[in-house]
């Protein structure tokens, strides 16, 4: 799920404010990087588990705790293809987020519809693979432990992951359970390249998946909080990834 997450939250924290941070690690006796993954895989319930679903629907609360609002999102998968996210939050509106496998797209008060291009459409195709969930070493084929990180969960190896598309994240897995608690990534956006950090907690079991329910994403400053209230399966089929009509607009002007 996370994999999808990233782009929408930070074109949401893009209409409202300004900074950024760094997360810092450090290296000393380390496991193989590829062992890491496969308990990782093994941990939240295995490839089959994740790739069984025709769609996995997840809906829940968004909280900005800095800024005192609570709204709602809804993130739509239909794996292997792509993703569809819309979200809402007092005085900050909707924001509707999406990728068909082919076109990648915003629309949001801020900047009204837009079409994805360059690295960011790239990206955002990049993580709609089932395999960007798994590392998969096709899809990631530079991996390396590079240090352990103390987070309030525990500590955590962490894993520098050279991506197809040239770009570079870092995974956290806890020591004892191999739960990925951490990821840091830089978004490509039309504002630029933005650092993030998302932490992973409260896994639960949904349809044999196991998944983090709350996210505390850092971007540019600010905490933004996503909590996993339901998660349905098998309930939309790929039509309902169709880009809305201020997109379809836009295509046809191309």
């Amino acid at each position: 799920m996370s994999r999808f997450l990233r782009r929408p939250s930070i074109l949401l924290l893009c209409l409202i404010a300004p900074a950024a941070i760094n997360s810092p690690a450090t290296a000393q006796e380390l496991p193989d990087a590829d062992a890491l993954i496969e308990r990782y895989v093994e941990a939240i319930g295995g490839r089959d588990a994740h790739l069984a679903p025709a769609s996995i629907r997840f809906s829940g609360t968004l909280s900005i705790p800095a800024m005192g609002l609570t709204g709602s999102f809804e993130l739509l998968q239909i794996p292997d293809v792509g993703s569809r996210m819309s979200s809402s939050l007092p005085g900050v509106g909707e924001l509707m987020v999406g990728f068909d496998g082919q076109v990648g797209w915003s629309v949001d008060m801020l900047t009204g519809p837009q079409l994805m291009e360059g690295d960011e459409l790239e990206h955002m195709g990049e993580r709609a693979l089932a395999a960007a969930a798994f590392r998969d070493r096709a899809l990631v084929p530079e991996r390396e432990t590079v240090g352990t990180l103390q987070l309030p969960e525990g500590a955590c190896y962490r894993v520098r992951l050279g991506w197809r598309s040239g770009r570079e994240t870092f995974d956290c897995y806890h020591r004892e359970s191999g739960l990925l608690l951490r990821s840091e990534d830089v978004q490509v956006t039309e504002l630029g390249e933005i650092p993030s950090v998302t932490d992973y907690s409260d896994y639960r079991e949904f349809h044999g998946m196991i998944l983090p329910t709350r996210l505390l994403q850092s971007t540019m400053g600010i905490e933004q909080i996503l909590e996993i209230r339901e998660v349905t399966v098998d309930d939309a089929g790929r039509d309902a990834l169709t880009p809305p009509t201020p997109i379809q607009t836009l295509l046809e002007g191309n």
